[in-house]
Parts: structure tokens; C-alpha cells; sequence
């Protein structure tokens, strides 16, 4: 587990994944201290990490990490969890040009800076995704393949690994990469596929989906995530890749069926949308083969039911979230 003295740095504190993992870290490790970076933009996600704001064992800065001076935020850190990343498909279609600068120059300066300033940095992890492995009809992707990218985000965090495990094999930065399934939960962004069926199931309108609605994810929740990555720590290799992820396999067709389910919507209705301009190449099914982190020790321990259940309540009793 982490040390019980150290000083780590959250990228993407006020993000989903972020500011899960930052709050998990403030509550189970009592000696622990955060400093957390942020864009100053969107203050609507500072809500994410409240309970932790006023926290003397939590700072945060505004920084862009892409662009600003990151000598002060690495200065006797211990540990680097790289979270931050623009990560809407449908944004990076649109426009590339910030993926790029998030995803790629902001990594590299953020392992540059490690390289210069954090003199005891004991391990950067690396968040990375699915996608970076493109799409897989049958079967499940390994860590070993080859990386196949699709589109202009999950080519950029290709590029973020593949800078990272250059940064290890060059420099000897202490690296570990991990590559997760879709995560799920409270606080996610609303525009995110999630929050869009559950706000279209309460408002009783189409749920839309894209193309014929068998385009395959698997699904994990943040906790799973996050305790996937706190187990990584120790039991995990330096220089090595893991796949992190739960199994649970969803057409996005069954995904909207399942949420109507749960929300009792038994004459909810499905839009499906054309996607071929929207989301073009859109990948068919991703899957990951997770015996790599398991053979550690770690296994999920969030069911899909129970965690959707989670989620969609939460979203009810935080309706303002969708404003």
C-alpha cells in the first residue's frame, strides 16, 4: 500500500476518476498527503472533492499541467497518479486539437517534470483506457498486443503510454501503466452514456442509441477502479501494463434496457441514432482479459446490479447534477 508518510500528486483532481481516487486516499490512509491539480474551469466539478477542500492533508492547485510551471506541485512527491485527460470520443472528432494537448504534450511535461524536480518519485501511474487497443469481435484483449487505435482520443492516450514506457525504458522513471473498461458511478459527467440514459429514462424521453445498439462495452464501477489501482502500489511491477476491468460485457442496447429495468419503465422507449457522421469508425466492442492483475490478488467487488442500482439512485437524489 502507499506509505503511511507519503506525499502524492492527483492530475485531474476534480474529474470523475480523480477525485474518487483523492477522496479514497484522504479517508483510509490517515497519514497520507494529497495535492491535487486542476484546471480552473467548470467550478461546478469542485463539488466532486467538498468533503475533502478543508482537509489539512489536502491541497489543491490550478494548474494546467499542459502548460503551466510544475516544478512547485512535484516538489517531495512521492507518487504521481496521472489522471488527467480529455476524454469525450464524440469532443475529439470534433476537434482534435485539445486531445492532443491534454493527452499528449500534457503528459510529457508532466513526466519531464518528474524527471527534474521529483528527485524521490517512487512510482508514476499512468490511467489509461480500453480504447488504445481498438476494437476485438471475440475474445478479449491481452496487455502484450498490438495497439490499435481509432480515434483522435484513443489515439492520444496511446501516445501518452507509449511516452511513459519511454520515459522507463530511457530515464528509469518507475512506471506502471493501466488500461481500464468504462467506468461508472456517482459524479460521473452527465453527458457521459450513463448519465444520458438515466436523465432520458427519469424525463421519460428516448433513450438514444448509437447505430443498431450492439456495440459492446464492459463496464466497471469507480470503486472497483480505484481499489484496482491502490492494489497496484505494491503488488503490482514497475515497467509493466495491467488491465483493469470487471467482465461485465453490455450491448449498449442491453445497457438502456437494463437502466429502464431498474428505473421500473416498463414502456420507456429506445431512439436509435444514425452514427456514422457523429461517431465515425465507431469501435464495435472493446474487451479486456484481466487475468494479470487478478493473478495479484485483486478482483472486483462491485456487481453490476448493485452498482447500477448505486448510481441511478444517486442520480435521483442529485438532479441538480444535470444542469
Amino acid at each position: 500500500m502507499i506509505d503511511s508518510s507519503s506525499k502524492i500528486l492527483v492530475t485531474g483532481v476534480k474529474g470523475f476518476i480523480g477525485s474518487y481516487f483523492a477522496k479514497y486516499v484522504i479517508e483510509n490512509f490517515k497519514k497520507v498527503s494529497v495535492v491535487g491539480i486542476a484546471r480552473n474551469s467548470d467550478q461546478k466539478h469542485l463539488v466532486r472533492i467538498e468533503p475533502i477542500l478543508n482537509n489539512p492533508r489536502f491541497r489543491l492547485y490550478y494548474t494546467d499541467f499542459a502548460k503551466d510551471d510544475l516544478s512547485e506541485v512535484m516538489e517531495d512527491v512521492d507518487y504521481v497518479f496521472h489522471f488527467g485527460a480529455k476524454t469525450h470520443v464524440d469532443h475529439s472528432i470534433r476537434d482534435p486539437e485539445p486531445f492532443i494537448q491534454s493527452n499528449i504534450i500534457g503528459t510529457y511535461r508532466i513526466l519531464e517534470a518528474e524527471r527534474i524536480n521529483a528527485k524521490n518519485l517512487k512510482l508514476h501511474f499512468q490511467v489509461s483506457t480500453d480504447e488504445v487497443y481498438g476494437s476485438i469481435l471475440d475474445g478479449a484483449h491481452k496487455e502484450d498486443v498490438t495497439l490499435n487505435p481509432t480515434n483522435p482520443y484513443s489515439a492520444t492516450k496511446t501516445a501518452g503510454d507509449m511516452l511513459c514506457i519511454s520515459y522507463y525504458n530511457t530515464y528509469g522513471l518507475p512506471i506502471i501503466i493501466t488500461r481500464a473498461e468504462n467506468n461508472y458511478g456517482p459524479w460521473q459527467h452527465p453527458q457521459k452514456v450513463m448519465g444520458v440514459f438515466i436523465k432520458k429514462a427519469m424525463n421519460d424521453e428516448p433513450l438514444p442509441v448509437y447505430g443498431d445498439g450492439k456495440h459492446s462495452r464492459m463496464w466497471i464501477h469507480v470503486r472497483d477502479h480505484v481499489r484496482g489501482i491502490i492494489h497496484l502500489v505494491t503488488e503490482g511491477k514497475i515497467g509493466e501494463i495491467y488491465n483493469i476491468g470487471a467482465g461485465n460485457n453490455l450491448q449498449n442496447l442491453e445497457l438502456a434496457e437494463k437502466i429502464l429495468e431498474t428505473l421500473h419503465k416498463p414502456n420507456g422507449s429506445i431512439e436509435f441514432i444514425t452514427d456514422d457522421k457523429i461517431r465515425p469508425g465507431h469501435d464495435r466492442r472493446y474487451a479486456l482479459d484481466t487475468t494479470k492483475i487478478r493473478a495479484t490478488g485483486w478482483k472486483p467487488i462491485v456487481p453490476l446490479d448493485k452498482g447500477l442500482t448505486e448510481t441511478i439512485n444517486w442520480y435521483k437524489n442529485n438532479l441538480e447534477w444535470f444542469l
